[in-house]
């Protein structure tokens, strides 16, 4: 009997222990996390926490059903605005829908040049007949869009590179494969002697490149303020800095006269659009590379012509032209 009631004592001193060690180190035996909440949380009596009884559960006042808040943030306007421009020359119609609801569907026609602001902030999708067949794309928040015609002269909606009125868009911000922007510098001829101007530089990696392997000056234009602080950073990265520089202008106005070689990467749209600039402000001989798309117009001063595949296989057109 006596041997049975100390085990019996030895059985209630362990579990008294047990008890212990758990309200120390916490559920999950760690002392870190009890020191964790304890900074957090340093009144843990219940009578200081009004949340708990006094058994120190929950009370049922402090019991919040997340699911309500959850859905009003997931629902909840980002306040930021989606653009649509009609790139087209003619009028463009199109069905919005909320994303998620058929309800509150609105159907819309825009205008050439015109540009379509949605403003709550609430993701959209979009409907338009292209090649007589019905076609949806969702819309994100805080983005520019255009409609334009493809290559087969079809109706498309691209990613804009701003939603401004006062000037025209010319493409979407696409980095060039550095394979392709290296044979563009070799069919150009740069050397140390030339100032390259990049219209829409997108990440400087043009007259970077330029600059860090052919010594050459270099100027990048973009009318994104984000392409211009990431250029300057990547140029400064680079040890590049003092050949080139990166202006926040709109390429369309901005003076290129003393430009050697002009890269791009636009569109064939927006190449036709810049022509007239090209020849009313570049000097006699002035080397012109075009990424992809040709300029409309220029067909006579084109001088050189190459095809490459890039590292994924993709085959990439490279126009070279002379002023």
């Amino acid at each position: 009997m006596q041997r049975r009631i100390i085990i019996a004592l030895v059985v209630v001193l362990i579990c008294i222990g047990g008890t212990a060690l758990y309200l120390k180190f916490g559920t999950s035996g760690s002392k870190e996390n009890l020191s964790s909440e304890l900074k957090d949380n340093p009144s843990t009596d219940a009578k200081d926490n009004p949340s708990t009884d006094a058994a120190g559960n929950p009370s049922e006042d402090s019991k919040v059903d997340l699911s309500a808040d959850l859905a009003a943030f997931t629902l909840a306007p980002q306040k930021k605005e989606i653009t649509i421009r009609n790139m087209t020359g003619v009028p463009v119609t199109y069905i919005l829908k909320p994303l998620g609801s058929d309800r509150n569907s609105v159907e819309k026609t825009l205008a050439p040049q015109d540009i379509d602001r949605l403003s709550g902030g609430i993701e959209m999708a979009i409907v338009f007949h292209r090649n007589g067949r019905e076609t949806l794309y969702w819309l994100d928040t805080g983005k520019p869009y255009t409609f334009r015609y493809d290559e087969n002269d079809e109706l498309e909606l691209y990613d804009g590179s701003h939603g401004r009125q006062d000037t025209e868009d010319l493409a979407p911000f696409v980095p060039t494969p550095m394979i392709i922007v290296e044979k563009m510098l070799e069919m150009a001829k740069v050397d140390k002697n030339d100032i390259v101007f990049d219209l829409g530089c997108g990440d400087g990696r043009i007259v970077i490149t330029a600059a860090k392997k052919h010594g050459a000056h270099g100027v990048g234009i973009d009318i994104d303020p984000q392409r211009i602080e990431e250029s300057t950073a990547d140029a400064r990265e680079a040890g590049v800095e003092h050949l080139v520089e990166f202006r926040l202008e709109d390429a369309m106005k901005a003076d290129i006269s003393k430009a050697t070689v002009v890269t791009l990467y636009l569109l064939t749209k927006s190449n036709e659009l810049l022509r007239p600039e090209l020849e009313k402000k570049l000097k006699a001989g002035v080397y012109v590379v075009s990424h992809n798309y040709s300029i409309p117009g220029w067909e006579h001063k084109e001088i050189d012509f190459f095809s490459i595949l890039d590292v994924q296989g993709e085959e990439h057109y490279i126009y070279l032209y002379q002023k």
